[in-house]
């Protein structure tokens, strides 16, 4: 018996990841109540992170 890979909407990433990153709870009691493996969870965060440090960067005079 195969198990079929679970596909999340990017609403769901979007509400995990920010609750990773405001603070509020470590990637792994996320991932817990989320009912994801850390690792993924801890993927999707750093794939934020490189996709938005751009945003982050304050303008060079």
């Amino acid at each position: 018996m195969t198990r079929r890979r679970r596909q999340f909407s990017p609403e769901f990433k979007e509400e995990a990841i920010r609750m990773v990153l405001e603070g509020e709870r470590t990637v792994t009691s996320v991932a817990r109540e989320f009912d994801i493996n850390p690792s993924t969870l801890g993927s999707w965060v750093s794939r934020y992170r490189i996709a938005h440090e751009q945003d982050e960067q304050p303008p060079v005079a």
